[in-house]
């Protein structure tokens, strides 16, 4: 009862965040912010002190996992925010877990675009400057980041909240009890 109890608040926090994120390319700050008190607030009536940390902690290591990601450009400020929020429901090994199966997703999703580009002759293909990045590798032993060019299928602006509800929904159906 107490994982139906954190589970469905949390993939309704998820489908609300994909959907504003598919229709604005952003993810509304007080969504994230509700989802995380009422993460925080049902850890504290399920699970006591106990439970205040584990969202507490949760929320730290959600944050922590797709920080890196925004930093570098990856992902955008609201991805991390909300992977923080779904931390305080699913906990700090939990989240982790939910989250590299996001980041594998959104990785595999990110090769469907750019193969995407060797079948359309619509978008312009990254493969050329991903081959140029990779010898310049190869003969300098540095390595260079070459931004897309207008058009080019890699520098669409991808929402990422779909990552996350599809790998966080995975790792629940993963972890829910049969029985």
């Amino acid at each position: 009862m107490e994982n139906f109890l954190l589970i469905f608040p949390c993939i309704f926090l998820i489908l609300g965040a994909t959907v504003s994120d598919l229709r604005e390319h952003r993810i509304p700050n007080l969504l994230v912010m509700a989802g995380a008190a009422m993460g925080i607030l049902l850890q504290a009536v399920l699970a006591g002190f106990g439970g205040v940390l584990a969202a507490i902690t949760g929320l730290l290591v959600g944050m922590a996992v797709l920080l890196p990601g925004y930093l570098l450009g990856f992902t955008g400020a609201g991805d991390a925010k909300l992977m923080a929020a779904v931390g305080t429901f699913l906990g700090p090994w939990g989240v982790f877990q939910a989250a590299l199966a996001s980041i594998v997703i959104g990785g595999v999703i990110a090769l469907g675009f750019a193969f995407s580009a060797l079948i359309s002759r619509q978008s312009i293909s990254p493969w050329h400057r991903y081959g140029l990045m990779f010898k310049t590798l190869a003969v300098t032993g540095r390595p260079i980041y070459i931004a897309p060019e207008e058009g080019e299928v890699m520098g669409r602006k991808f929402p990422f909240a779909v990552s996350i509800a599809l790998g966080t929904t995975a790792w629940i159906a993963w972890q829910w009890p049969l029985a």
